[in-house]
């Protein structure tokens, strides 16, 4: 049986910018590796397609990083204040 494609909202992660940082960073990586010729040479073609590829995911993590500094302020600031109080009855 296969694994449904669409995942429900509780098996969402709960840190959704590490999760995409993850995979965007092993795009960047495997990447690399192709554009350096560790895995063999490539065509000017291929070298062109892998180009664009590494300049598109560098935009990506910029706006990433970018949106997610300012979702990352917003949750500072909402944090919930814990105080322990008393209670007497009367």
């Amino acid at each position: 049986m296969t694994k449904p494609a669409l995942r429900t909202s509780s098996e969402v992660p709960s840190n959704p910018s590490h999760e995409m940082r993850n995979a965007l960073a092993c795009i960047q990586q495997f990447g690399s590796i192709l554009i350096d010729g560790l895995a063999g040479e490539l065509s000017g073609e291929q070298r062109e397609y892998i180009g664009i590829m590494l300049e598109n995911a560098a935009k990506i993590r910029s706006v990433l990083d970018s949106e997610l500094a300012g979702t990352d302020g917003l949750l500072q600031e909402s944090k919930i204040k814990i105080e322990r109080v008393s209670r007497r009855e009367n």
